[in-house]
């Protein structure tokens, strides 16, 4: 008969278990040092080693050389042990001997010395399957225990044990296997059992057992008998687990990033025509969109997400331009679907109109950015001059660039006409360069000047410089006005002469500044920037 790869390697010294270093350090130097404490509860997931501990425990009380930090594995007690042949090594399931008769049988054997062993160990594994009558019966006997029995739970749902029982007991917690270490040991034993298989294939196998090697050990059991010839072919894998390609994912992100809108209803119909269940890749992909985020947040993520390794350079290539923040919009407008996919009975539309919809992202700007570009004329003017010069090389303006642009260039057409301020084109321009270097030097030391500065009237002549500050940053004019000498000690390190300098600020009516608010309120470019995010506006300075 075959023999299960979990049980054909299962662990049998403290040195074979994988993951649980705290566990086997604590129980070594209980065992050196006779302090091991007669009632003790292994709680965990399934398949991280809890009954497979016990038993080593086991055989380490009553080893022959022992009892010892490690079973010898040869000794007449480790082999019955090991066997499941020994009279003294009990193991009982408490998922179908849970009731009171059962533990009053145990509780008559226990009573007892052992037969051939030095001590006695009890098992009970599913320990929290065990009626109440069952647990009041146990009380008493794990409290009190003989001196030669040790009583060892094991358990899936630690918060279903009794506090009585928890407080007569010391409690070990067994962690998830890293994916890393199960991928090594899958990777061993296939090479004992010469089977040929990739990377990608053992990580799949290590991802889908979330944590649990005996679960990453039966799918692997699985693979091979699928195999020809113990060739584990990748598809075999993914077959076998139901799993979506990364590769299916990256390249729909990469059409996301670059707005490649005819690729993406492309590779939704082909998942449609394949037969892919478009709500379970739904759900996949909100996995992904979170695996990114962490991905671009943290610089050491190797642990905190589920992607392929050897994707990793792929993914951060098409993840270069686009910020953490933007990330988030993708994975909140995803998030936002995710009832309307529960219940649609139009996935395909419904799959289709979000990634089309996070295709728009990278074009669209925050009303708050967009408020504060109108506002200073500076940033909108650098970012058109920014624009590449050969009309075959640079992309099509998007429409929010087109309301910023053409917003600065309004801006700077108003203040070069302004009447009695300069001499000529050359002063004009000389006064616009002298604002963006006295921006450009304040900022760092004192930020909420710079923006009342860049959207003021520059007015320069030969031995006068007027700043006319606009009515909406009343604030910041009065702030200035208390530090005249750091404004004008900046001008003199930028034009290395001295010059008069006269601060204003505008005369604006409140009758034209409610004018100015409601006509930004119901700006046509701005509403349908809102409708487009659903966003709302908070408050306009």
């Amino acid at each position: 008969m075959y023999l299960a790869l979990a049980r054909k390697y299962r662990p049998q010294r403290f040195a074979d278990l994988i993951g649980q270093p705290h566990i086997t350090k604590t129980l070594q130097n209980a065992i050196n040092t006779d302090k091991l404490y007669p009632g003790l509860i292994f709680s965990g997931m399934k398949g991280v080693g809890k009954t497979s501990a016990a038993r080593i425990l086991a055989k380490a009380l009553n080893c022959a050389k022992g009892p010892a930090s490690e079973p010898c594995n040869e000794c007449e007690a480790c082999r019955e042990i090991t066997g499941d042949k020994s009279p003294d090594y009990i193991e009982i399931d408490g998922a179908s001997n849970n009731g009171v008769e059962e533990i009053r049988n145990l509780k008559e054997t226990v009573k007892y010395r052992p037969l051939k062993n030095r001590s006695r160990v009890v098992v009970i594994d599913e320990v929290h399957m065990l009626s109440n009558s069952a647990w009041n019966a146990l009380l008493k006997t794990i409290e009190e225990p003989p001196d030669h029995t040790y009583f060892i739970m094991a358990t899936t749902d630690f918060h279903k044990i009794p506090a009585t029982i928890i407080s007569r007991c010391q409690h070990f917690e067994f962690k998830r296997i890293p994916h890393e270490v199960i991928v090594k040991l899958l990777k061993e034993i296939c090479i004992k059992e010469n089977i040929t298989i990739s990377d990608y294939a053992l990580f799949l196998v290590a991802r889908s057992s979330e944590g649990s090697l005996r679960d990453a050990k039966k799918i692997l059991d699985q693979a091979i008998a699928l195999s020809e010839g113990g060739d584990v072919k990748d598809q075999n894998v993914i077959d076998i687990l139901g799993v979506i390609d990364e590769e299916t994912f990256i390249d729909l992100s990469k059409n996301i990033f670059t707005k490649d809108r005819k690729a993406i209803i492309e590779q939704v119909n082909t998942l449609a025509e394949r037969g892919m269940d478009l709500r379970f890749f739904y759900n996949e992909y909100l996995k992904f969109l979170r695996d990114l985020m962490v991905l671009k947040s943290l610089d050491e993520s190797e642990k905190l997400h589920n992607l392929n390794p050897e994707n990793i350079p792929r993914i951060k290539e098409i993840l270069k331009n686009v910020r953490e923040i933007e990330l988030l919009r993708y994975f909140n407008a995803a998030k936002d679907l995710e009832q309307t996919m529960r219940n649609t009975e139009n996935p395909r539309i419904i799959l289709e109109y979000l990634f089309l919809k996070l295709s728009y992202f990278s074009s669209l700007v925050s009303i708050e950015d967009l408020i504060n570009e109108v506002k200073s004329g500076r940033r909108a003017v650098e970012r058109t001059v920014q624009q590449p010069a050969s009309p075959s090389s640079s992309p099509s303006p998007s429409p929010m660039d087109a309301v910023v642009s053409g917003a600065a260039a309004a801006t700077a057409s108003a203040r070069t006409s302004q009447p009695g301020g300069n001499a000529g084109a050359g002063a004009a321009v000389d006064a616009e360069h002298l604002k963006n270097l006295l921006v450009e030097k304040i900022s760092p030391e004192r930020p909420r000047w710079a923006p009342a500065l860049g959207a003021a009237a520059f007015e320069m002549g030969d031995s006068k410089l007027v700043i006319t500050l606009t009515a909406d940053f009343e604030l910041a004019y009065n702030t200035i006005m208390d530090q005249p000498d750091y404004l004008k000690k900046t001008v003199l390190g930028i034009l290395k002469r001295n010059i008069d300098i006269e601060i204003a600020l505008a005369d604006t009516s409140a009758k034209n500044e409610n004018a100015k608010i409601e006509n930004l309120k119901t700006d046509e470019k701005i509403t349908n920037l809102m409708d487009k995010i659903k966003g709302k506006i908070v408050n306009i300075e």
